[in-house]
């Protein structure tokens, strides 16, 4: 996979199209998603969590035809755990920095593939009737692949929050991660 993704990357750089001024080179999308499978590693166990919802945004700029730069930020509804031994509700709102890389297909206009990367913090929010005495968000960081057509942008993104909790019983600091796959559907505005 490292492999495919460095000679992808250099046929993109060597390629004239990819510093080529593109056409709509800002982009704002918003989107919302549906995610099937997320993981709590919590209380040295790894805990299923409830289907859930995830809306937000994003702004990009493009620097040429291919990368471009931005952020947005995201809301995960809350998920309660599948297993009834641990009651509660987490959710998580990340603000990230973001990386796209675009596919460089001519005479297809608005009509790309793009791979995409995500940095930053995400915030957690419990209920009180978590088993924690306290709580804090973490690092967070994701990878995706999409495609853009016209105004309609699909994208599916891994993505990992970490997270510290303290829990009643205990006085140290246990590390906790929310592991996620999100099925994101949204509209674009050039």
């Amino acid at each position: 996979m490292k492999k495919v993704f460095v000679i992808y990357t250099l046929l993109c750089a060597m390629s004239v199209s990819a510093f080529s001024k593109s056409k709509n080179d800002k982009e704002f999308i918003v989107k919302a998603g549906i995610q099937p499978q997320s993981i709590v590693s919590a209380y040295s166990k790894k805990l299923n969590t409830s289907l859930g919802f995830s809306g937000g945004f994003e702004y990009f700029q493009y620097f040429g035809n291919i990368f471009a730069l931005g952020g947005g930020a995201i809301y995960d509804s809350p998920r309660t755990f599948q297993d009834k031994n641990y009651s509660g509700n987490l959710s998580f709102f990340p603000l990230y920095a973001g990386l796209k890389v675009r596919t460089p297909l001519h005479g297809l206009d608005n009509n790309y593939m793009f791979f995409s990367g995500r940095l930053g913090y995400s915030a957690l929010i419990t209920t009180k009737d978590i088993e924690w005495k306290s709580s804090v968000g973490g690092l967070y960081y994701g990878v995706g692949l999409g495609i853009s057509i016209n105004v309609l942008v699909i994208e599916v993104i891994y993505a990992i929050s970490n997270f510290t909790y303290q829990t009643a019983s205990n006085s140290k600091n246990d590390d906790g991660t929310y592991k996620t796959i999100t099925f994101y559907v949204g509209f674009k505005f050039e």
